[in-house]
């Protein structure tokens, strides 16, 4: 059961900072975890987000995906992650599928929770529909809701 009588909790979000490529700044309103391991997307994400907090993060290890979720149960919990990768590179797809394994349990708002996924569209993409499809039914039993949206390469004008 939730605790009511203490004071309400500003939304948390997670961002990996390769996210903020494909999608629009977020509104503030909350606290905007910026994760990542690149030097210019963490810089560049430090410039365009100043309230937000950057965490060194490489997804691809276990000890720092532990680390992330330390700090995201530090601030009660996560309400909304967002992960971009590139869908021809099938190791940048398995770090998404490890993230979310690992912040799962920081993930448990009721009929709030949100995960939403970007990527380029390329080979690596079944299999990270493959994993959510296997995955739903934990998703739907926790209330987390699931966005996947696959960004196909522009088109060739034949000419």
């Amino acid at each position: 059961m939730p605790d009511t009588t203490g004071p309400a909790r500003l939304p948390v979000t997670l961002i990996n900072a390769a996210a903020l490529r494909r999608m629009p700044v977020p509104a503030s309103g909350g606290i905007l975890l910026v994760a990542g391991s690149g030097i210019v997307d963490m810089t560049l994400a430090e410039l365009a987000l100043p309230g937000a907090e950057m965490i060194w993060t490489d997804f691809r290890q276990s000890s720092a995906l532990g680390r992330l979720h330390q700090r995201i149960d530090a601030l009660g919990g996560l309400d909304r992650l967002v992960l971009s990768a590139d869908g021809e590179r099938a190791e940048a797809v398995f770090s998404v599928m490890c993230a979310i394994l690992s912040l799962l349990p920081a993930l448990r708002r009721p009929g709030r929770a949100q995960v939403t996924l970007l990527l380029d569209d390329g080979p690596a993409v079944a299999s990270l529909q493959e994993f959510l499809q296997r995955l739903a039914p934990r998703l739907r039993g926790d209330g987390i809701s699931v966005g996947l949206e696959v960004v196909l390469p522009p088109a060739v004008p034949a000419g």
